[in-house]
């Protein structure tokens, strides 16, 4: 049952959001849509001469154009059409995740692309067309292939607003050894995520806001066990109802109180014990400020909460807290750091989400205009619903990027990972060297 504390800690928090409403070009929630087109032509044009690190011309390694390492294209009509076809080879020491008796492997992957971008007058309509397409040298049952498709489109309605679409439809797989994957699971798991959001953002001058609708679907595939008989998938299937308002309030430049407030209605579709049905709630609000052009911070905190129909399963809330830095020590390095907490409501077949919490920071240095290096690290605690199981995972990397030229770019990349578990089964070290090239033109 949900406690009186829950309640007024949930009615605090939106009474906070709803006086301090803001957040620029991201989406609402921690994992929110940013394919969501949210620019409104007066934001565009103010950002010019109101955002100072615009106004200097300061950039992080991630905002540079590099006109001269970007392909050209080919033109039909108002579309710029960008075919890509990127090849990659990776080294895997641990394939299946396990805690012992790993097994190691080479695996190759081809990923085609296009990309159909828009030139119109004055509105946009963005389509992407992506394939994966994973193979194992030795490990052949752990083949798979990925397929995607992706709709974004704005309306500029007029100066100040603009009605945003974005639609996307993919088949992806989650590989064995994932946290919430089963540990008897013996092949990659087909998922099939549908997902659209549409949103109407008024953005002129000071005050600005969005508010936006979203329908997500998560259809698992049964698969194979390691003992080889068929895993039923279909308990984690889950659809997604969510509205979310976020709106904001330009103070100064470089100075905006910030704020969210999500909505969502969880479907599961379970029976009995394993029905996890629920309503959901998350705000938070802060600042996001600058303490120097070069220095920019986002800071937000709120509470979640999940309210299950199911009589006998308890409501679970939790504090929620979203913060950023960005810094641009010289013109040729940036480095990011994050801390969040979060729920994931996507379930495994013996527990029911989780929370997580996860703080991390990169490096980006770049050697040459054409060579970039990013370091990184990042630590990750996952705290189970309805089972007594909390995960740490720690993640170091290492990865570099080469423009040969305009049409060919060479990568490699370099992670390792632990995850330490409260049940020994779910512990695992694993590393991974990866090479690349893409072609684009």
């Amino acid at each position: 049952m949900r406690t009186h504390l829950s309640r007024l800690g949930l009615k605090a928090t939106l009474i906070i959001s709803t006086i301090f409403l803001s957040e620029q070009a991201c989406a609402l929630d921690l994992n929110g849509d940013k394919n969501l087109i949210t620019e409104t032509i007066a934001s565009r044009d103010r950002l010019r001469n109101y955002d100072s690190r615009k106004k200097y011309g300061a950039e992080s390694i991630s905002e540079r154009s590099r006109k001269h390492l970007q392909p050209d294209g080919g033109r039909i009509g108002n579309y710029f059409v960008f075919p890509s076809l990127e090849s990659t080879m990776t080294f895997d020491d641990n394939i299946f995740g396990t805690a012992q008796d790993t097994v190691s492997d080479f695996r190759v992957e081809l990923n085609p692309e296009v990309q159909f971008q828009s030139h119109l007058p004055r509105h946009i309509l963005n389509v992407a067309l992506g394939a994966n397409l994973v193979r194992y040298v030795e490990n052949t049952d752990q083949n798979y292939a990925n397929y995607s498709v992706a709709i974004d489109g704005g309306l500029h309605i007029n100066h100040a607003n603009t009605l945003g679409l974005s639609v996307s439809s993919q088949l992806s797989h989650e590989r064995p050894g994932e946290v919430s994957s089963s540990l008897n699971v013996g092949e990659p798991v087909p998922v099939f995520t549908h997902k659209a959001t549409v949103g109407l953002t008024h953005d002129v001058g000071r005050l600005y806001g969005t508010v936006s609708a979203t329908a997500e679907r998560f259809d698992y595939q049964d698969v194979k066990a390691r003992d080889g008989t068929t895993l039923d998938q279909s308990i984690r299937d889950m659809d997604f109802l969510s509205t979310q308002l976020r709106a904001g309030y330009r103070f100064s430049p470089g100075f905006d109180l910030v704020g969210k407030i999500r909505f969502m209605r969880q479907l599961h579709g379970g029976v009995g014990a394993n029905d996890l049905d629920a309503n959901g709630y998350e705000a938070l609000a802060g600042l996001a400020f600058e303490t120097s052009p070069l220095l920019h911070w986002k800071i937000l905190g709120g509470y979640g909460l999940r309210d299950y129909d199911q009589p006998g399963l308890e409501s679970i809330g939790t504090s929620l807290f979203e913060a950023s830095f960005e810094w641009l020590p010289t013109q040729k390095i940036t480095i990011l750091g994050a801390l969040g907490r979060e729920f994931q409501d996507t379930i495994g077949l013996d527990q029911g989400g989780r929370v997580e919490t996860s703080v991390s920071l990169r490096a980006d240095l770049e050697l040459l205009n054409n060579l970039v290096l990013s370091l990184g690290g990042e630590i990750e605690d996952a705290d189970f619903n309805g089972i007594t199981r909390n995960d740490r995972t720690f993640r170091v990397n290492a990865g570099l990027q080469y423009y040969l030229n305009k049409n060919l770019l060479l990568s490699f990349k370099y992670e390792h990972q632990t995850r330490d578990s409260n049940i020994d089964a779910f512990d695992m070290d694993r590393n991974t060297f990866m090479v690349g090239a893409k072609l684009r033109y």
